[in-house]
């Protein structure tokens, strides 16, 4: 079983090399900071402007955060809050890449187009299949 941290790297690897192929030019903008703790050292990771990736060509800059696997799409809501916070300059697009298992194609979420200022709104997808609610038993 691989750990958090091996199955993140792996799935931002893999989007760095999709985008590479799209013709983008791809840089990581997660930084380690370390702070003292009581046994030495401790390695803390942050992300830069909310996004593990930073994806330019002529014509757009593409700030993507990576999800992974089978739980990619819980964790969709913290990475749009995350990335509203950032302003966005013209050209600039804030995406979500999700990675199912074993999936050749990933899913793109477009969070925010610019230009926009910093705390701005966010798209929000559409569900894929429409909640169901709870059916209720009568009792005689």
């Amino acid at each position: 079983m691989p750990s958090a941290v091996a199955t993140g790297s792996y799935y931002k690897s893999k989007t760095k090399r999709w985008l590479e192929a799209q013709g983008y030019v791809v840089a990581f903008l997660e930084r380690v900071l370390y702070i003292q703790g009581a046994h030495g050292l401790i390695p803390i990771k942050r992300d830069q402007y909310g996004a593990d990736l930073e994806a330019k060509s002529s014509a757009r800059t593409i700030y993507a955060q990576v999800k992974g696997g089978e739980s990619a799409r819980s964790q969709l809501a913290a990475a749009r809050a995350e990335f509203a916070k950032y302003p966005l300059a013209p050209c600039d697009e804030q995406w979500i890449v999700t990675w199912q298992p074993r999936a050749r194609e990933p899913e793109i979420y477009v969070v925010a187009v610019g230009p926009q200022p910093a705390q701005h709104s966010v798209i929000v997808p559409k569900r894929r299949t429409p909640k169901t609610l709870p059916l209720f038993s009568r009792s005689a």
